[in-house]
């Protein structure tokens, strides 16, 4: 009988990155309302908008940036922007800018979650304690010790104290950096 093969079997690297990606956009979300599928992220769109903002005629503006002195562009991509009404590169560019008008701007805030107050709730004292908690609380196998120490260091480190009393009015977006290092953790994939 086929099914799902059980284990780490099914842990790809790129799976590996794309479920600590989501993590990361959980707990910190980009501020940008346009998501990365409806941006052209091409450096030759973005080159263009920049050459047509310093003042360049459509023409110069659109010329591709990739030719290097000494090399020739192919013929039909000279006869494709032959001039300022037909100029196939500027229309692409122009796509995208009327294509991002009309997204709508999509809200996005970080997670409605509270971790210092999760963490002052539980009457944690230090940063062990605060690791431990999150161990216990996110993951479903724990990490290993070099793991848990390399934690406890890291939200030592960024909130500048083991003692987490003295950091409670500024630890949250250390708290949030921690949990998502703890769940980019390959243990966090077995939960």
């Amino acid at each position: 009988m086929a099914g799902w093969a059980g284990g780490r079997s099914w842990i790809t690297p790129g799976l590996l990155l794309e479920r600590g990606n989501f993590a990361r956009d959980v707990l910190f979300p980009d501020i940008n309302f346009i998501p990365s599928d409806r941006r052209n992220g091409s450096r030759e769109i973005q080159s263009v908008a920049r050459r047509i903002r310093e003042g360049l005629d459509i023409t110069s503006a659109t010329q591709p940036s990739s030719i290097g002195e000494g090399q020739i562009m192919a013929e039909s991509n000279m006869l494709a922007d032959r001039d300022e009404d037909f100029n196939t590169r500027y229309g692409s560019f122009r796509g995208w800018q009327m294509a991002i008008e009309r997204v709508k701007p999509i809200p996005r805030h970080t997670a409605r979650l509270n971790l210092s107050k999760m963490v002052m709730d539980q009457q944690l004292t230090n940063t062990a304690e605060v690791i431990d908690y999150f161990i216990a609380r996110f993951m479903r196998v724990a990490p290993g010790t070099d793991a848990r120490s390399m934690l406890i260091d890291f939200l030592s480190n960024e909130i500048g104290t083991t003692n987490i009393v003295e950091a409670e009015s500024y630890m949250e977006d250390s708290l949030r950096m921690t949990l998502h290092l703890l769940l980019s953790q390959p243990e966090y994939q077995l939960s």
